[in-house]
C-alpha cells in the first residue's frame, strides 16, 4: 500500500480490498495523522496506522510505501533484529532494523513499527513476518529507498551464503541445495532436467482451457482424454483438481530453482509471512507426481501443492489469484531458504496463521469479489 502526505494534518492512502489496476484518484482515502479518522464511504488500507507512525516522526517525509519485496521479506522471515548495510546504500543509515511482529492492522503492529523507527537512522525498516516500510521526501525518493533496501538485503544474504558454504558457485540452485542438504547428484539432475511443463489452465462452463504456453486447447467435462493424443498426461491432473475443488477457477504451474529444490527435498512449507497464511493457507505439502488424486486433494486445504521433483501447482478463484499464489509461494520458498542462512527459521504461530486465513476468506476476499 502507498500513501502521500497532503498537508500537516493528513495523508491520502490506497483503499483496502481493491485491485490496483482498477483504482482512480477518487478511490484514495484521506486519513488524519493524529487519530486515523477518515472519510466515510471508503475504507483505507488496514496499515494506515503504520503510515501514520512515519508521518508523525518525520515532518519532511511526504511519501510512504509498504512493500512485500522478495529479499526484504527473506530478512522479515528470519530471526534477525537488524542487518548491517554498507555506505553504497546511503539512504539506509548503516543498518536496517526489524520491527517486532504484530498482526496486520493492529495497534500492536503500529507500536512495534514506531519503536523501530525511533531507533533507526535510515529510511526503511523491516516488518517481521510481513514485509518492509520505505519512505522519502517524495515518491521518487521512497522508491529509491525500496530499491536500495532490496539490493542491500540481497548482498547481505549472499555474504551469509559464502561464509557458511565456502563455495564459489552462488546461483539459486546451489544456494537452495546447500541449505536443504541436497546431494550433488540431485543438484546436477535438477539443473540438467530443467523445469517440466505442467502447463496452465482456466475453468470454462463446459470444462477447462489448457495451454502449454504456445497453444491453447479446450478439454470438455466427460471427454475421453485418450481421444486427445496431443495433450500430455498432466492434463489429467488439472481435470482432477477442478473436479475435486469447485472453488478453483484457474491453475498455474511454477518451477523456479527454489521450488524445484524444495519439491526434491519433499518438504512441507508453513507460513513464514502473513500473505502466505492469508492467500495460500496453513501449509503446502509435497505430493508424488504419480499421485494425481493426492495432488487434487491437497487443494482442499491450500491454494498450492508441491509436486515431487517437478515444481508447484497453484490455484485460485481467478487467473489473477492463481498468479498471486504462485508469486507468494515463490517468495516464501526463497524466504525459507534465505532465512535458514541466518539461524533457526520459525513459522508464524499456528493460531495467528489460522486467524489470518479465516479473516482473509471471510472479509478481504469477499470485498475484492464485490468491488472488482
Amino acid at each position: 500500500n502507498v500513501s502521500c502526505r497532503v498537508d500537516a494534518e493528513s495523508f491520502v492512502i490506497t483503499p483496502s480490498g481493491r485491485s490496483y489496476q482498477s483504482l482512480t484518484p477518487e478511490d484514495l482515502v484521506r486519513v488524519r495523522i493524529d487519530d486515523l479518522s477518515y472519510e466515510k464511504g471508503r475504507l483505507p488500507s488496514t496499515e494506515r496506522g503504520v503510515h501514520a507512525e512515519v508521518y508523525k516522526r518525520y515532518p519532511a517525509v511526504n511519501f510512504v510505501i509498504h512493500t512485500h519485496q522478495e529479499n526484504a521479506s527473506v530478512i522479515a522471515a528470519s530471526g534477525l533484529a537488524a542487518i548491517p548495510v554498507g555506505p553504497e546504500y546511503p539512504r539506509l543509515g548503516g543498518r536496517v532494523l526489524s520491527a517486532g511482529y504484530g498482526l496486520p492492522g493492529t495497534k500492536k503492529l503500529w507500536r512495534q513499527v514506531g519503536q523501530a523507527l525511533a531507533k533507526s537512522a535510515g529510511q526503511a525498516v523491516i516488518m517481521k513476518h510481513h514485509g518492509a516500510l520505505c519512505f522519502g521526501a517524495d515518491a521518487a525518493e521512497a522508491f529509491a529507498v525500496a530499491s536500495q533496501l532490496e539490493a542491500a538485503c540481497a548482498a547481505f544474504l549472499l555474504d551469509r551464503y559464502w561464509r557458511a558454504s565456502g563455495r564459489a558457485e552462488a546461483d539459486p540452485y546451489a544456494i537452495a541445495a546447500f541449505v536443504l542438504g541436497l546431494s550433488s547428484q540431485t543438484l546436477q539432475t535438477l539443473r540438467a532436467a530443467g523445469p517440466k511443463a505442467y502447463g496452465y489452465s482456466r475453468r470454462t462452463g463446459a470444462g477447462f482451457l489448457w495451454s502449454d504456453g504456445t497453444e491453447e486447447r479446450e478439454v470438455r467435462e466427460g471427454e475421453d482424454l485418450a481421444g486427445l493424443p496431443a495433450l500430455p498426461a498432466e492434463v489429467k491432473v488439472h481435470r482432477l483438481i477442478y473436479r475435486r475443488n469447485p472453488w478453483v477457477q484457474a491453475i498455474r504451474f511454477q518451477a523456479t530453482p527454489e521450488l524445484l529444490c524444495l519439491a526434491a527435498a519433499g518438504l512441507t512449507i508453513k507460513p513464514l509471512l502473513d500473505d502466505f497464511a492469508q492467500i495460500i493457507g496453513l501449509k503446502v505439502r509435497t505430493v508424488a507426481a504419480d499421485d494425481p488424486e493426492g495432488i487434487a486433494r491437497a487443494f482442499k486445504k491450500a491454494g498450492a501443492v508441491l509436486v515431487k521433483d517437478t515444481g508447484a501447482l497453484c490455484g485460485g478463484a481467478s487467473e489473477e489469484d492463481a498468479a498471486a499464489a504462485g508469486m507468494i509461494l515463490q517468495k516464501t520458498a526463497k524466504a525459507l531458504i534465505g532465512a535458514s542462512l541466518c539461524g533457526p527459521v520459525r513459522p508464524l504461530p499456528p493460531l495467528d496463521s489460522m486467524y489470518l486465513r479465516q479473516a482473509y476468506l471471510r472479509k478481504y476476499a469477499k470485498r475484492i469479489g464485490s468491488k472488482g
